[in-house]
């Protein structure tokens, strides 16, 4: 059944376009107002982005645990309402002069915690809510709204800023949480969770479970390590594409934000092609290819100021934003798909843990080489550290594999006992 007649997926999908909205007017929002109003500077603009990302690191597989153990739902409704309650106290404690860093500081922090188990849950749930067989076309819709938040939330925050005021602009993303949660609360699919009476005690043994089939199942090994590699070789670029864009193309910030805007454009566009294109080429290569033109596109952009450098740097965008989602797309389905569901929270939360380290290492290492070496050997160890991630599924079952998994083929892989010991059958060969 296509999902455009799947009622439970679309209401998932309207209150996650309008949370992904909202969510990145307050990402400019607390900065703005950790800026202007609290007389903040980089530094605390830098803890406020850790603060986003540190609780990925350090709690994503007690999330993963959290949600094999607990309906998967339930964890999203309650981490809606605490995200919108914490957003909500900073215009409140605006109004009566009781705003400080430390609050804010708190508030980041609540929400980037909520959202690590609203994440780990939501990518659990949606195999179970959509069937593996629609994971491509749900996956796909979710990223072109993230995608169209990225181009739009912004624009819109800065505007509401200018209308409002930083700390009632934050109004707005709290109000999106409430529209996530009444979605959530009117999709009537229920997961197993919410029916079984009796829980796993061992918490210990649980994740060594998940960590044996993450480890032991040569697919989700493959995705595994591929993911962990390009996620940390494309920070590494995304880190210093921008300061060679103004230091070495000389780049005006408005050419800058209109290479930006058009790679926005392109991460649509291969979002809705990324189905078609994994038909044509087999859903193996697409994802070894995506990575590797990926990788290409950072080593490539030393050579945009032979193309003029505003022309250049708009083709390199319009190259890494074609590609990168197609790959994102397709690794999260497959390991959505490939995964038993009793233990998709454990791998999907130890999988976003290290992907997210991986991220935060790579902006860092980043930095640091383009710092000691120049811009230029920076981007060249950027790309082929993200050509590496793609070339390293050639070495696994990934490069055989034709389609997605079915839901048909997902249950009857859960009933081999050495499922975890070979290469689970649902892969189209």
């Amino acid at each position: 059944m296509s999902l455009g007649r799947h009622a439970d997926f679309n209401k998932l999908w309207f209150g996650q376009t309008i949370s992904n909205f909202g969510d990145k007017i307050s990402v400019l929002a607390l900065s703005t107002l950790a800026i202007v109003i609290l007389d903040g500077g980089a530094l605390e603009v830098g803890a406020l982005g850790a603060l986003r990302f540190l609780p990925f690191l350090l709690l994503a597989p007690v999330a993963g645990l959290l949600a094999d153990r607990m309906s998967r739902r339930h964890i999203m409704i309650v981490a809606d309402v605490g995200r919108c309650l914490a957003l909500a106290s900073i215009p409140l404690a605006f109004t009566f002069g009781e705003l400080t860093m430390a609050h804010v500081y708190v508030v980041a922090g609540v929400v980037g915690t909520l959202t690590t188990f609203f994440e780990v849950a939501y990518q659990s749930w949606l195999p179970q809510l959509i069937g593996t067989e629609n994971l491509v076309e749900g996956n796909t819709k979710l990223q072109i709204s993230r995608s169209l938040a990225e181009a739009v939330g912004a624009g819109a925050g800065g505007a509401l800023m200018q209308l409002l005021g930083a700390a009632r602009a934050i109004t707005v993303d709290a109000v999106t949480f409430l529209v996530s949660l009444v979605a959530l609360l009117l999709i009537r699919h229920r997961d197993d969770r919410e029916r079984l009476e009796e829980r796993k005690a061992n918490a210990k043994e649980e994740m060594k479970e998940g960590l044996r089939t993450l480890f032991g199942t040569p697919i989700l090994r493959s995705l595994f390590t591929a993911n962990v590699v390009v996620n940390m070789g494309a920070a590494m670029g995304d880190a210093l594409l921008i300061v060679y864009a103004y230091q070495e193309l000389d780049l005006s910030p408005g050419q800058v934000g209109a290479a930006f805007a058009v790679m926005s454009v392109f991460v649509i566009v291969g979002a809705v092609l990324s189905e078609q294109v994994a038909k044509v080429l087999t859903l193996g290569r697409t994802m070894i290819l995506t990575a590797v033109v990926l990788g290409l596109g950072y080593l490539l952009v030393p050579s945009a100021g032979a193309l003029g450098g505003f022309i250049g740097l708009l083709v390199v965008q319009a190259v890494i934003g074609f590609v990168s989602p197609m790959f994102d797309i397709h690794v999260l389905s497959l390991v959505q798909g490939v995964t038993p569901n009793e233990q998709m929270g454990r791998v999907s939360g130890t999988a976003l843990s290290a992907v997210y380290g991986a991220l935060a290492l790579g902006y860092a290492v980043g930095g640091s080489l383009g710092d000691l070496f120049g811009l230029t050997a920076g981007l060249a160890v950027a790309g082929a550290l993200t050509v590496i991630g793609g070339l390293s599924l050639l070495a696994g079952p990934v490069r055989s594999i034709k389609e997605q998994p079915s839901s048909q083929d997902k249950a009857d892989d859960t009933d081999d006992d050495n499922a975890a010991d070979a290469e689970p059958p649902l892969a189209k060969v």
